[in-house]
């Protein structure tokens, strides 16, 4: 009787590691995704219908019931595109590796910022066109698997490269991840909003379907007009010069760094027009963190 119990003690711990281990690996393939959110809302729902089982609450009850019913299905259409991911890697990587770094920092360079607005200068100037797509919070590797891995120094000269006619890849997007070129060639997903110009191709359409889906910055050159646009949280700045464009880019920088209500904070900063201001910003906040 002491032997089964001594072994119904290990097979209980080794039940709780393989829950444990389970949720860590969920949490690790939603985290930085929009599938966070939706992961949230289902733990809410979740914690709903356990509360509703202690009260007498007899409909809220029989919704969340119905509800919990389809939950498996719902999970997996909800993530079908994290868990083909997932599934992808699956024997690529141990099971218990750290996670990826979530990066907030990419714009806070002012020399990647410079080599960027160097860059699109170029580029425009020779009207040639460009996708520049910069991760913040949100990773970008569902996109970043597709592409052609660089892992380069951001320079203006990599990305005039990059983008020239004669490349085999300047017909995708370049995405910039902890402050380098991770990949270039991506295809993204174009958006389908009705608030999009007809004149506005597939280059406009695939910065704006990255920027609903994410958080990134989005940069474009427009081949036919050769001016340089901003588009991110699927709104767009267009026409802009190279002080301004520098100017946006360390307000998005700023707000990264020192504020996660970026959305709110976001288009007071980019409208200040004084460089002094943004740099005293940033003085302060250095000398905060030190």
């Amino acid at each position: 009787m002491l032997h089964l119990f001594a072994n119904l003690q290990v097979w209980s711990f080794v039940d709780i590691l393989i829950i444990w281990v389970l949720i860590y690996q969920f949490a690790k393939l939603v985290r930085g995704t929009r599938a966070e959110q939706v992961a949230v809302g289902i733990f809410v729902v979740a914690i709903s219908f356990w509360l509703s089982t202690l009260v007498p609450l007899a409909t809220v009850q029989w919704i969340l019931g119905k509800i919990s019913a389809s939950l498996l299905i719902i999970t997996v259409i909800l993530f079908q595109d994290e868990i083909k991911a997932a599934l992808s890697k699956l024997g690529k990587t141990p099971l218990l590796s750290h996670p990826e770094n979530i990066q907030t920092n990419d714009l806070a360079s002012a020399a990647v910022i410079s080599e960027i607005v160097r860059a699109t200068n170029i580029l425009a100037s020779q009207k040639i066109g460009a996708l520049i797509v910069i991760e913040k919070n949100i990773i970008l590797n569902r996109y970043i698997e597709v592409g052609v891995e660089l892992d380069a120094v951001v320079s203006h000269q990599a990305l005039a490269a990059i983008f020239h006619p004669t490349s085999p890849i300047h017909d995708g997007a370049v995405i910039i991840k902890q402050g380098r070129i991770a990949v270039a060639g991506c295809f993204l997903p174009l958006s389908q909003s009705s608030k999009l110009a007809l004149h506005m191709g597939t280059r406009h359409r695939a910065g704006f379907g990255v920027s609903e889906q994410t958080d990134a910055v989005v940069l474009l050159v427009s081949e036919e007009q050769g001016s340089v646009h901003l588009i991110y949280d699927g709104h767009i700045e267009s026409n802009l010069t190279a002080p301004g464009l520098k100017q946006r880019l360390m307000a998005h920088a700023t707000t990264d760094l020192y504020s996660k209500r970026s959305k709110m904070r976001l288009s007071r900063y980019a409208r200040v027009s004084s460089s002094p201001r943004l740099h005293k910003i940033l003085r302060m906040n250095k000398s905060s963190d030190s």
